[in-house]
């Protein structure tokens, strides 16, 4: 495989994943918000938004090698292959686990600090105060989602800290 066929490939998949969040998350989200007062223009705003974030997603698949070519993302390597048979098993196992730590981490460290702050403003702020924060940042008082949130974000956390065992004992379990 060569450095522009690897680029090509995460580039694609950028895209595909962007895509993906478009239609399961993006437009579910924002279509409750436009359709709860039923009015034209934001209705309008939110499918001018939605086509042009397809076009530009449909066009960084379709386009990949120009995006290639302008960024010269591939030039400055020392070899034009990309030589993957050199990893091993574990190798491999501690990257996919690094990966999903670092995922897992990442994006529930920030619903986790939103609802940490949530929690300590409402413990230290007047009562008076609690309909603006609500309408703000969410709800104060939603445990669910933070003790969620807080999982997941130590689930990321040991899974980093923690790949070259887990590495291994996957390695065994495949090896038996």
């Amino acid at each position: 495989m060569t450095k522009r066929d690897f680029f090509r490939i995460i580039i694609k998949l950028f895209a595909l994943y962007s895509l993906i969040l478009t239609v399961f998350y993006w437009i579910p989200s924002n279509y409750i918000y436009t359709i709860y007062g039923f009015e034209l223009l934001p209705i309008i705003g939110l499918l001018i938004m939605t086509l042009l974030a397809f076009l530009f997603y449909i066009l960084i698949i379709k386009y990949t090698d120009t995006i290639i070519d302008f960024i010269k993302i591939d030039k400055g390597f020392d070899d034009e292959i990309l030589v993957l048979g050199n990893l091993t098993v574990s190798q491999i196992f501690i990257i996919g686990i690094i990966v999903l730590g670092g995922y897992l981490f990442i994006t529930h460290l920030v619903d986790f600090m939103q609802y940490t702050f949530l929690a300590f403003k409402d413990q230290v702020s007047r009562k008076d105060s609690g309909f603006l924060i609500n309408e703000q940042f969410g709800s104060t008082e939603d445990y669910f989602n933070w003790s969620y949130s807080a999982i997941n974000t130590v689930l990321g956390y040991l899974l980093i800290s923690n790949n070259g065992r887990l590495a291994k004992w996957l390695d065994k379990k495949s090896t038996t």
